[in-house]
């Protein structure tokens, strides 16, 4: 069987110069664009104000009879029919959005409680694992969200957090850590990263037959499986022009004023949420890559996981056009599609490598069995929770190395281990975790942590130098 590439080698350069390699296809069945993936922008959103609705909360203890739970689960089981018409709180400083204001502007409809791991899709191999502070003998990723919402109500109903440092007592009344150093803004907002947005790309829609899918949705301008490979694409959250930007620009600490994370394309002097703007994981990519910059062996996150999305997204729209997918256009569609899953778990796992890395140096900083000061314990509490955050989220991958045996010596059990190692809470100065003595103390969670850490550096092939210095 001829190659889709072949059979329209004119139409392909063609295309590719005109896009520039944007994420951009014209649909094979109207005029207008193949591309839709409103859905996950929307869901993106709902994750943004979530994290400002934690942010937003008065300091602890938080007065008056409110429950908080009830406000965080607005976003999580959002319901479009009563709530779409409501304003949401995503802006952009200085600029003007081309969708309407409204959550309904975005998409109608959506919530992230029904599109979470174990929701949808199914768990795999129906397991859940990774975190037990909380959890009965059979978790699933709601009800881990269920327990962190309830935590922060109780944290912020708490009592200031006192606490002993070398430079003096300070008063916590941060409402959404607590005395363990958990960091519950970040738990929550990385978690459901992982598991919905991560888990819904590579789990769900990169899985699909793309053969059986290359027919037209009803009344739509596009294929089903293009549109699943869309959607894929917006829960990875690359603005169409990804290409466009420098990773300093991706990461915004600098570069041109005008690609700060953003990017006007088309000059109409507004920012269209599904297409100009950069959600999620796509910015973890450039900021890994970044870390990089300089090393012998300097990462290309940001290219290789576009390359795949466009590349696929490119033999799907040309199936489209020609009615047909042959086994060789089949091959290459599930080559990227493992490309785009795979790559986009390395930007994940750089990243809790990256934060593994940053709480070893603050607890480095700890003085005689306590905290340095204030920041110490406030830094400490961030980064553990982004460290474990972020990776709960390596096991919905159903093409992550720890699944697929791709990599010698590595397995679901070598997952299971880091996580494990890492706990359910950083240890403090006085070597406890969780209120509980912690065999070893500092110097050997230290330890656990580098156990850790090597573990993804074998099971990611990740370069020595660029996981020291990330």
């Amino acid at each position: 069987m001829t190659s889709i590439v072949k059979r329209t080698a004119a139409l392909s350069a063609a295309v590719l110069l005109a896009t520039g390699c944007k994420y951009d296809f014209e649909s094979a069945f109207d005029s207008g664009s193949a591309v839709s993936y409103s859905g996950q922008t929307k869901r993106h959103v709902l994750i943004e104000d979530l994290v400002d609705e934690i942010l937003a909360l008065p300091a602890r203890p938080v007065a008056g009879n409110i429950n908080v739970a009830s406000q965080l689960n607005f976003y999580f089981d959002y319901d479009g029919g009563t709530s779409d018409g409501l304003m949401h709180s995503f802006a952009i400083d200085g600029e003007s959005l081309l969708q309407d204001g409204t959550y309904g502007g975005i998409s109608s409809g959506k919530n992230l409680s029904g599109k979470i791991a174990g929701n949808d899709p199914a768990l795999i191999n129906g397991e859940f694992f990774g975190w037990e502070l909380g959890m009965d003998a059979d978790p699933t990723p709601e009800e881990l969200v269920d327990y962190f919402f309830a935590e922060v109500d109780a944290e912020a109903k708490s009592a200031a957090i006192n606490l002993v440092t070398a430079g003096g007592p300070a008063s916590i009344t941060t409402p959404y850590i607590s005395p363990e150093g958990h960091d519950y803004r970040q738990l929550i907002q990385k978690f459901l990263l992982g598991a919905v947005a991560f888990s819904q790309g590579t789990g769900d829609y990169l899985m699909t037959d793309f053969r059986a899918t290359n027919v037209q949705e009803e009344g739509q301008g596009y294929t089903e499986g293009g549109h699943n490979w869309d959607e894929a694409f917006g829960y990875f959250g690359a603005a169409r022009n990804y290409p466009d930007y420098t990773d300093t620009e991706l990461a915004q600490k600098g570069g041109r004023p005008e690609f700060a994370g953003y990017n006007d394309r088309n000059g109409d002097g507004v920012i269209d949420l599904m297409g100009e703007y950069n959600f999620g994981n796509s910015t973890n990519c450039a900021k890994r890559d970044l870390g990089t910059a300089g090393n012998t062996n300097p990462t290309d996150f940001t290219t290789d996981v576009f390359n795949a999305f466009f590349y696929g997204r490119f033999a799907l729209n040309a199936a489209a056009n020609l009615g047909t997918m042959g086994n060789t256009e089949v091959v290459l569609i599930d080559a990227m599609a493992k490309q785009a899953s795979v790559v986009w778990e390395k930007c994940i796992s750089a990243t809790v490598v990256h934060y593994i890395n940053d709480v070893i140096g603050d607890m480095n900083n700890f003085s005689n069995g306590q905290f340095a000061d204030e920041a110490n314990f406030t830094d400490l509490a961030k980064h553990w929770a982004e460290m474990k955050g972020f990776a709960l989220g390596l096991q919905f991958n159903p093409r992550s190395p720890f699944r697929t045996g791709d990599v010698q010596g590595i397995n679901l059990n070598s997952l299971k281990t880091a996580l494990a190692l890492m706990g359910d809470a950083p240890v403090l100065p006085d070597g406890t975790q969780n209120g509980v003595a912690y065999a070893g103390g500092t110097e050997q969670y230290i330890t656990d942590l580098l156990e850790a850490r090597d573990i993804l550096e074998q099971a990611y092939e990740f370069d020595p130098e660029n996981v020291a210095n990330w």
